[in-house]
């Protein structure tokens, strides 16, 4: 039967099985809250966006309206 105590963990020389083990342990908790930080960083690309957008049509909208200032007065 197959029991935590009794599996045989492949051991680093100078390392302990229960540093293997807390390491293991950490990196499996850093890829489950990874997903977390994908989802963050997928709201900050969209918010990066609709602010870039957003300059880029005031932009447009300012100089249009320089455009026509400077038509009208010829």
């Amino acid at each position: 039967m197959w029991s935590p105590k009794t599996a045989r963990i492949p051991t680093v020389v100078g390392m302990k099985k229960e540093d293997l083990i807390r390491m293991a342990a950490n990196k499996a908790q850093e890829s489950m809250s990874g997903g977390k930080m994908q989802g963050k960083t997928l709201i900050t690309l969209v918010v990066v966006g609709v602010v870039v957008l957003l300059g880029f049509l005031a932009y447009r909208l300012i100089l249009v309206e320089l455009i026509t200032k400077l038509s009208d007065h010829h």
